[in-house]
Order: C-alpha cells, then structure tokens, then sequence
C-alpha cells in the first residue's frame, strides 16, 4: 500500500481520468459509496445503523462531495441523517430544508444529539488557516465530546486542517476517532502532531487501477504486505535452513542486550543462535538462554586482534552477524568492530555474514571520519534519534517530525545502508530511495531493551535469507505489533523487553491470518 503526497495524488486521479475514463465524478461516487461501507463495518456491535444520528458537515470541494455520496448511501440504510453545508450556511435534516433563521439553533441541536459526526468539510487541497466560521463549528464539535465521550468524529480523508503532506495541524483542527482515507494513505499522517489526530486509520479502495503506483516508492506497513516477506517453514526443513545468526553483543554492565537480541533472533525463525561470550560472561548466559550456543573470546583486557580473530575464526557459516547491544565504548571494543568490519568487507557477497549494527556498535562507528565508508555492502543500521544525531555529527534529529523522512532517505543513499531510523512511526529507508513506514506506533516500547529485540529479529530473518529491506520492514512491523498485544493485556506503561519474546510467534501468526 503506497504512501502518497498531495501532488502524487493528483497525479494519479489526473492518470485514471486520461487512461480509464475515471472521471472526478466516478471516483468520487465510488469514495463515497466505499467510506460508508467502512462507517458501516466499523461500528460497535452495539449499534445499528438504523436510527443512528449522523451529521455530516459538508464543505465546498471534493470532501464535501465525498462527504454527500456517503450520506446518501447511510439514509438508504436507515441511519438519520443531517447535512450542515458550511459554505452556505445551510443545513437538511431528516430530507427536509432547515429555514435559515433556524439554522444556527438548528446546528446546535443537531451537534448536541448526533452520534456520529463526519468531518468532510476539508481534503487535502487545503494547506492555508482554516476561516474562523469553520473553526468556530469544530472547536463546537470538540466541546461537545468533552461533555458526551461517547460522541465519535469520524474524518473523511482526513482530519480538517491537517497538512496531508508535513503533518502539521491547524490550531481549530479536532481530533478524528475513525480517519477513512481515500486510495492511499497520506504522508503526513506518519508525523507528528498529525499523526495524534487520525485515530483509527483506513484505506477505501476507489478503483484507481495498481499499474499506475509503480512508480512510488514509498509503502505504509501492512500485515498483507509484510506476510510476504515472512520465509515460509517447508516441512522437509532442519535447523540449518533456516541459518545461524552470531551476535557480538553485551558486556559486564549490559548483559541483557545480548539475551534480548538473541532471543529475539530465535523467536523470528533463526536455526541457530550464537553468542560471543568471555568466561566471565558465560554463566549469566548459560543459566538463562538454553538454546544458545556460545562462541568464545578474550576479556576486554586481552590484545583487540586476539579478541576479533577469535570471533573470525567462527563466522564462517553464519548468515547474519549483530554487533553493538550492550558492548560499551572502549578504545579496545571499537577496535575489534574494525577490525571485524575489514574482515567482512574482504569476504565475497555471497558468503559473507549480513551485518546488522545497533546502539553501541554506531556508537563506536560515530567517533570515526566517514564511518559508513568502513561497511560492508547490506548492511542494516537502526538508530534511535540519539544515536542518528551522533552519526550525523551532532544534528538534532526528531523522534516524529516530517523532517525525518527526507534525513533517513538522504543517509540511507549517502551512507548506503539499509536505514531503519526509529521513532513512534518507524522509517526504513533504502540507497535506491524505496522507503517504509511503520503505521502502528506503541508507546509501550519506549522501555530499555526493545531496541536490542528489534535488532535481533532484522538479525534472525537475514539468517533465513531476507534480504535487508524486507527484513528490517518485517521485523518493525511485528516488533510493534508483538508489543500491542502485551498492551492488550498490562496497558501503555510497564512493558519490559523481554515482555515482547512469546509474543513475537504470536505476532507472525497474527499477521498470516490478518492478510488471509
């Protein structure tokens, strides 16, 4: 499913008009015919269209007509509807004209009792401040679900006053609980404030033919999308098939980030997980992570080549290498990371270990002139806002913001790296500029150690062959979606890392049966 700015829009409308007689006024009937079928699959099981209250509030462009067409279909199956045209100040209740000196009154009454109210008034050609007559009525609206919660807005297209393409918001823009987008969804609804404002999202397929997407390259996140990109598990299969992953991670002060990430890799599939351990380190894994294995190699006070070549010696016949959760900082460990580094640039590609690099291992990276230079071909690097600013020489990057997306494209081509910059809408950014964003956002997974989980899964799929952007797409999907099934049960607040493990199985499964 594309992701598409305001231009791109118009570009495809403009392309099935000219080549499939997809006229304005076909496509508009269809949106509206499609957004009150989703109104309709959508409400609570305690409630029946029939006899609900519904005002739409209409606008003067295509959201407004949109907005009619859906009306029309709600009144055939027998919702009560009111129609408030804000342009003309005019309102039709129940079918029949309100007379104007009435109106006002009128509008009043209809907000104070609707049970749904649809916010058609504005689409995404709109980028100007929204007239005060029009915010006059949604800050109406807003008041009025503060004294009845039950109340529901329901945006069609989008919020009124959402910039569709940066995310910014009008102040007299009001909260959606239902945003019913029309084609594809919109860019700015991946970036903060507007990302706040959408509430639940979906996607009305208008019949605009797929042929004429090919060219975007920017994809929403999908359990469809991302069951494709899952290996299947042939059942004349042994551990080997689905291929060893080696993780040079942890240390005396973090050794959860080596059990997380590890676990992690084995709950996505990886046939073998193996940890690079010293004595010192081996009982804290040995005691709590039954199914690994371990690799040994000297304590930080040995010489960094001994320590490196110890990990060397063991990295053929593994299909994917994590480096960084845990390690520290030292003179010492940032050294064995070179020194890995030059070794894997060295192997041929196709025999080569793919490398993933997370937390300390940019870190180190982050000290070095020109550190992306030192990487392999593939690998994947999965920053944090921190960690992208220390990599981009100090730059303040943001957790939300729509300046995110062009930074994580621009480095992904400059570095050429696969580039997974978190965030509460995760990007994952290719060097030939395809991009991914994560549309589940959880807050829960602002917790020490989710993001060594999330390295271990992109870890444990390149061990069963993904190739880097599918893996790295997959494992934000289900890293996410594994944590909103933890919050279905313990809530927003209180996850632990290791909370997400059993459910990462669980979320794969969840996804095959969503796509079905």
């Amino acid at each position: 499913m594309h992701i598409v700015t305001v231009a791109e829009m118009r570009e495809l409308e403009a392309e099935a008009d000219r080549h499939y007689g997809l006229t304005s006024h076909i496509l508009m009937s269809i949106a509206g015919r499609v957004a009150a079928e989703i109104f309709k699959e959508h409400l609570p099981p305690h409630q029946s269209i029939v006899g609900l209250e519904v005002l739409f509030l209409i606008g003067p462009g295509n959201n407004g007509g949109d907005g009619l067409v859906m009306a029309q279909h709600l009144q055939e199956a027998g919702a009560l509807i009111t129609l408030y045209y804000w342009k003309e100040h005019k309102m039709v209740m129940y079918g029949e004209a309100i007379a104007p000196e009435k109106v006002d009154m009128e509008l009043d009454g209809a907000i104070m009792d609707a049970d749904y109210i649809i916010d058609a008034l504005l689409g995404t050609g709109t980028s100007r401040p929204l007239p005060d007559s029009m915010k006059d009525i949604l800050q109406q609206v807003h008041m009025q679900r503060e004294l009845r919660p039950a109340l529901r807005v329901v945006a069609i297209d989008l919020p009124t006053g959402l910039n569709a393409d940066t995310g910014a918001v009008d102040p007299g823009t009001i909260r959606a609980d239902m945003t019913i987008t029309l084609a594809c969804p919109k860019q700015g609804f991946f970036f903060f404030p507007g990302r706040d404002f959408i509430g639940k999202l979906y996607v009305g397929d208008i019949g605009i033919p797929a042929e004429l997407e090919s060219h975007l390259h920017t994809e929403m996140l999908t359990s469809e999308l991302v069951r494709t990109l899952v290996p299947d598990r042939p059942l004349n299969s042994n551990k080997g098939t689905f291929g060893k992953v080696l993780l040079f991670c942890g240390s005396p002060p973090y050794p959860g980030s080596a059990y997380l990430a590890g676990s992690a890799a084995g709950r996505v599939g990886a046939g073998l997980v193996t940890l690079a351990v010293t004595a010192q380190m081996l009982p804290i894994y040995a005691s709590t992570f039954h199914e690994a294995t371990f690799v040994f190699y000297p304590a930080e006070d040995g010489k960094s080549f001994e320590r490196s070549q110890a990990l060397i010696e063991h990295l053929h016949g593994y299909r994917s290498l994590l480096i960084g959760p845990g390690l520290g900082q030292s003179a010492n460990t940032r050294e064995v990371i070179l020194q890995l580094l030059e070794y894997l640039r060295a192997q041929p590609e196709n025999k080569r270990a793919r490398l993933v690099i997370d937390a300390d291992g940019l870190n180190n990276l982050s000290a070095l002139e020109h550190w992306w230079t030192l990487l392999p071909k593939g690998t994947v690097i999965t920053p944090h806002p921190g960690e992208m600013s220390r990599l981009c020489n100090g730059l303040k990057v943001s957790g939300g913001d729509f300046e995110r997306l062009e930074l994580a494209r621009q480095k992904a081509k400059e570095w050429q790296v696969t580039l997974v910059l978190k965030g509460a809408c995760t990007i994952i950014a290719e060097p030939d500029g395809r991009t991914r964003i994560n549309w589940l956002a959880n807050p829960a997974l602002a917790s020490a150690g989710t993001g060594d989980v999330l390295a271990g899964m992109i870890s444990g799929f390149l061990a069963q062959g993904v190739i880097p952007f599918d893996a790295a797409s997959a494992s934000v999907y289900l890293h996410t979606l594994a944590a909103n099934r933890v919050s279905e049960q313990m809530g927003y607040a209180g996850l632990h890392a290791s909370d997400l493990l059993p459910h990462i199985p669980q979320a794969i499964v969840q996804c095959q049966r969503e796509a079905e």
